[in-house]
């Protein structure tokens, strides 16, 4: 029998130099790019557009890359929007987070849904809750999930202001405001997310208004920092992909540029009266200190040359018209005096800066010490303590106001200071006493005697007579600026 050899194939072989020849032509293409990679980089670190600028961005996630390298992106994405929607709808907050996560690993430049999430977790799901602190860590969440989204778009003023805003409406405000700041007060933040960081300072603040400040300040350092960019055309190429048209980072938005001060000035306030629970306000330096850095956040506000409506070449300062020399003289033209009288009327700036500055006097301090002191006493029956205190602050008050007319006649004030006169009047009548003819603000007392008013954000005011407010270990005073 004959045995024939079998032909030895060359398919192996052929094999072999196929995979060499893949092999270097994959060592061609990375050494081909690789010029152009450094290129590149070089280009984003010129323009100031790499991560640090906007944003840090998870290349690790599966999802993400999933979704880049089957170009599928848009698709997922318009399909988990749509999902959360539907899962907003029917309440279920748990699926909703986690479509929402979805989103911001496939597009993190997607500002629409960091503030939505952020609103919605705050907002919505916080109130779905009964007790105040299951309430604030909803609160805490959306905030962080906003603080998030700032870290992976720092170019976007947008996420920064709705942070402030946040800090600032939703703590401070809210109906449970006196708790929830209690709450933020003792919050030891052991996630270390440093959620009571100030962004300027970087110092841990206790009090959300200051931390709410700091917020609004970045946001605005920003919008300058990015206005001074844009002469360079370097700013238009950071492309967002639901880039809103300036919703909140406008050089010359009044409402944007007022909310340091009106922080600043509802921190004041607060410090003053029993605006976190248990805890004894302020006075004396720390209250003078603090009311000084409203004003000078008004005043800040009221110096910046925004554009006139309807000619940008015309700078309008509000705080000119709290001077009366510079408003009637030849350097305004009459557009510029047009402009400047609409807006501090809009934003009410005579009132604001002439408060901080009525505020900001010993006088004031010590008038805000004896009405907090009478109305202490009120509460807890010591009337002829009540009326000595509030006979004591309003001859203050009257001494100070006299000098403050634009603070003494506002609206606001009027409301404010008829109350402090109607709560002398109670103290009297329970006393057996008249009221005196020539009873400070009696024309006031007149006005609101029938409308009595209780400070929502004021515990002492809340509380019924025979509680107390006696704090065992009085918190330490605030950190010197």
């Amino acid at each position: 029998m004959t045995t024939i050899a079998a032909p030895v194939s060359s398919a192996p072989q052929g094999a072999r130099n196929r995979q060499i020849l893949y092999a270097i032509a994959i060592v061609a293409l990375f050494g081909a790019m690789w010029p152009y990679s450094e290129w590149l980089q070089r280009l984003k670190t010129e323009a100031d557009l790499g991560e640090a600028t906007i944003g840090q961005i998870d290349g690790s996630s599966f999802l993400q890359k999933l979704a880049v390298i089957g170009g599928l992106r848009g698709v997922a994405t318009h399909s988990l929007w749509s999902q959360a929607l539907e899962l907003q709808k029917q309440h279920e907050w748990d699926k909703l987070k986690v479509a929402v996560d979805f989103i911001t690993k496939l597009q993190p430049h997607f500002l629409s849904v960091w503030t939505f999430q952020g609103w919605n977790l705050a907002y919505n799901v916080s109130v779905e809750w009964d007790a105040p602190e299951d309430k604030y860590v909803w609160i805490k969440n959306g905030i962080n999930y906003l603080r998030e989204g700032v870290a992976k778009n720092r170019r976007s003023p947008d996420l920064i202001w709705d942070t402030a805003w946040t800090y600032y409406h939703k703590l401070g405000f809210a109906d449970e405001a006196i708790i929830l700041r209690r709450l933020f007060y003792d919050d030891p933040d052991e996630e270390g997310t440093q959620f009571k960081i100030d962004p300027i300072s970087l110092d841990t603040r206790h009090d959300n208004f200051q931390v709410a400040r700091g917020w609004f300040l970045r946001a605005i350092g920003l919008v300058d920092q990015g206005a001074e960019r844009a002469e360079t055309g370097v700013t238009s190429k950071v492309v967002y992909i639901d880039r809103m048209p300036d919703r909140k980072g406008r050089p010359g938005d009044l409402n944007f540029r007022a909310m340091p001060a009106h922080a600043q000035t509802r921190y004041a306030i607060g410090m003053e009266k029993m605006s976190k629970k248990d805890i004894e306000p302020l006075f004396g330096q720390f209250a003078i200190a603090e009311w000084d850095q409203a004003y000078k956040d008004w005043l800040t506000f009221g110096k910046y040359p925004f554009p006139a409506h309807n000619n940008p070449e015309e700078k309008i300062f509000l705080d000119d018209i709290t001077n009366p020399e510079r408003y009637y003289s030849a350097e305004l033209s009459d557009n510029q005096r047009y402009w400047t009288n609409r807006w501090a009327d809009q934003m009410n700036y005579r009132y604001w800066k002439d408060r901080c500055d009525a505020e900001r006097e010993e006088q004031g301090v010590n008038a805000r010490r004896f009405f907090y002191e009478g109305t202490r006493a009120l509460r807890l029956g010591e009337f002829a303590t009540a009326r000595d205190k509030f006979k004591a602050g309003l001859s203050l008050w009257k001494e100070l106001l006299d000098r403050h007319p634009t603070y003494r006649d506002d609206e606001l004030n009027q409301k404010d200071t008829g109350e402090l006169a109607r709560r002398y009047a109670f103290a009297l009548k329970q006393l057996g006493e008249d009221i005196p003819e020539d009873m400070p603000f009696k024309d006031i007392y007149e006005l609101v005697k029938n409308e009595p008013f209780r400070d929502p954000f004021d515990q002492l005011d809340q509380m019924r007579v025979g509680e107390t407010t006696t704090e065992p270990n009085p918190p330490s005073p605030p950190a010197a600026r």
